[in-house]
């Protein structure tokens, strides 16, 4: 079967980062998208790099001057008659008093507000790349619901802020009280926990983020399982599962294995090259996931990733 042939039109798009608040400019009525909020940028020209696109665009549309852009992630996003591939980067580093020069509404958010926003469909997973932290981190082994709660609140404390918790052969009612006590304790530190269970278990754990599944899980539901307040994280092994987990509006994801392991000797290591070319078909932040440690994390951004999911590194050995 002939691969399709899309003609992406490349555009910057830069978050502009003033201590905790993001510079964002609302869409003119005479534009697509009107009254939607955004991050600044533009089109790509010919022969311009990212980098220099937006220099240029943050000077012609907000009047600063920036330097030192990295970049956060490749958002491509079809459209009913046009296809946009977003490289999206920010920067802290700028010069000048930002307003709208094209006669456009400009605000300062807070990042944690960023979620409140009428943002374009197309940017609902650089929000959420921004919202997320780099590690994902597994609830470990643990002793006894107190020796579990002790190394919790230390991983907390060490500077974890988002977290996933498995049943792991638990009977109902401990699955419930643990992740309750977790849950309480994530809300305390400003953090994040998912269950890795099934959706029906936020209405017995109601401070819980969201909801973890399996690709197979997954599979079983034909539109999106759990409200748009809760995270909800797809585990994939290649691009139709994560298509299937985007059919589903998944927040994020993890992508494993990247490196052999025990857990899934059946499948392939993709590496981080083949993590990288994957991860740029996907809209959303994406965690490498399968043999990482804590010393992969800033390979993984470079290829792509929001950062690593793991256990080891991140969850205490004891307390």
């Amino acid at each position: 079967m002939q691969q399709e042939t899309i003609n992406w039109i490349d555009v910057a798009i830069g978050v502009l980062r003033k201590q905790d608040k993001i510079c964002l400019t609302q869409r003119q009525a005479h534009q697509h998208l009107a009254d939607f909020w955004e991050f600044p940028g533009g089109k790509i020209e010919a022969g311009e790099s990212v980098e220099a696109a937006l220099e240029r665009e943050f000077k012609e549309e907000i009047g600063v001057q920036t330097a030192a852009w990295k970049p956060v992630m490749v958002v491509p996003w079809r459209y009913e008659k046009v296809a946009v591939r977003l490289h999206v980067y920010e920067t802290a580093q700028f010069e000048g008093e930002a307003h709208g020069k094209e006669g456009q509404a400009l605000l300062w958010c807070a990042v944690d507000d960023l979620a409140k926003v009428n943002f374009p469909e197309a940017n609902r997973g650089i929000v959420q790349a921004l919202l997320l932290p780099d590690i994902y981190m597994s609830v470990g082994d643990f002793i006894d619901h107190e020796d579990a709660l002790a190394r919790f609140e230390k991983a907390l404390q060490d500077g974890v802020r988002l977290a996933q918790l498995k049943a792991k052969g638990m009977d109902d009612a401990a699955f419930e009280t643990l992740a309750n006590d977790m849950a309480e304790l994530a809300h305390l530190h400003g953090a994040k926990l998912l269950l890795n269970a099934e959706p029906a278990w936020l209405e017995r754990v109601p401070l819980a983020a969201g909801i973890q599944l399996s690709s197979k899980q997954a599979g079983a539901y034909a539109r999106r399982p759990i409200s748009d307040d809760k995270l909800l994280a797809v585990s994939v092994h290649d691009l139709s599962q994560a298509q299937a987990a985007l059919q589903l509006q998944a927040d994020f994801l993890t992508l494993s294995p990247i490196k052999a392991t025990a857990a899934h000797p059946d499948l392939q290591a993709l590496g981080w090259d083949g993590m990288a070319e994957m991860i740029t078909q996907l809209p959303v932040p994406v965690y490498a996931l399968g043999g990482m440690k804590m010393s992969d994390k800033e390979e993984a951004k470079a290829h792509g990733a929001q950062g690593v999911a793991l256990t080891k590194g991140a969850w205490p050995e004891s307390v």
